[in-house]
């Protein structure tokens, strides 16, 4: 018989899985490759391993004893590419990140300074992303790990854990000069050019339920694309808007805009980490991971 290690492998993440795609995303193969690998395993061991059924793919009783035997070689296979990982992967290992601008401003950039001042060689790929597409980039396995900055609900085997909260200030240029130094009722400043993100953005639907709460609409005269593009249309005066509060700091110490103190306040948000629970982490991931959890922000 001529199976190799790479034809156990696939049928042992096809069986864990019971689903194709799955598989070839952990495997980083294309799930025609898969489905030839797991053929011609079938026509050497002489025997069906799987059937196919809408809810993916099911062992046979024949596939069921073959796993039985598959896995607990993985195991130790498994275990021993484990260990040597750990000798030479924060040496040389990379995560692949996919993130929020407000994410990376507000937090991500700092942390992962911090991380590279202790495993200098670990490198990060970032995507910078929406917060759907950053969960969709973990789903689908393109991506170790997401960090987005709205709270939202996440499936199995998907999981989330808040990592910091962060703040949005309302700022204003040298326009709206009258609007400095004192409270202002939200009602007051809806009369205001406001300069927001689009209708489609998460954080755009929490400041239209910000605004519903206290029994306003939320109407932007300008719609931009990213947050990081609200800064420079308020300094030219365009409008009033509310970004993260790391953001301004810089624009707030030049004079270039003020802080518009708002008397309904504006609730918290946080820094969400999103990652796979059945996703096999590489140990710079996990180290990454560990880092995180020891920061107190």
């Amino acid at each position: 018989m001529n199976s190799n290690f790479e034809y156990y492998k696939v049928f042992y993440y096809v069986a864990k899985y019971e689903n194709l795609t799955k598989a070839s995303s952990v495997l980083k193969t294309s799930q025609p490759a898969v489905t030839r690998t797991i053929h011609n395993l079938e026509n050497e061991l002489g025997c069906r391993l799987f059937t196919r059924s809408k809810s993916g793919m099911k062992l046979t009783p024949e596939g069921r004893t073959f796993y039985s035997y598959v896995s607990a070689g993985c195991a130790q296979f498994f275990k021993g590419e484990n260990d040597l990982s750990n000798l030479i992967s924060l040496e040389n290992g990379t995560i692949y990140i996919s993130a929020t601008e407000t994410a990376l401003h507000c937090f991500l950039f700092r942390a992962m300074g911090e991380f590279n001042s202790i495993y200098p060689n670990v490198h990060f790929k970032i995507l910078n992303n929406s917060t759907m597409d950053s969960v969709n980039a973990v789903k689908e396995g393109k991506v170790d790990l997401a960090f987005v900055s709205t709270d939202l609900q996440v499936n199995k085997p998907l999981r989330m854990k808040k990592l910091r909260e962060y703040h949005e200030v309302l700022i204003g240029g040298s326009r709206y000069v009258e609007l400095k130094g004192r409270k202002i009722s939200l009602e007051e400043l809806s009369a205001y050019p406001w300069i927001s993100l689009t209708s489609e953005a998460l954080t755009r639907k929490f400041l239209n339920n910000y605004f519903a709460d206290h029994g306003l609409q939320f109407l932007p005269d300008m719609e931009l694309a990213t947050t990081d593009l609200i800064l420079p249309a308020v300094r030219h005066n365009l409008g009033i808007g509310f970004v993260p509060e790391e953001f301004a700091e810089e624009e707030k110490k030049a004079e270039n805009v003020f802080e518009i103190e708002v008397e309904e306040k504006l609730p918290t948000r946080n820094i969400i980490l999103i990652y796979d629970t059945e996703y096999p982490q590489s140990i710079a991931s996990k180290e990454f991971q560990k880092f995180l959890s020891s920061q107190k922000n």
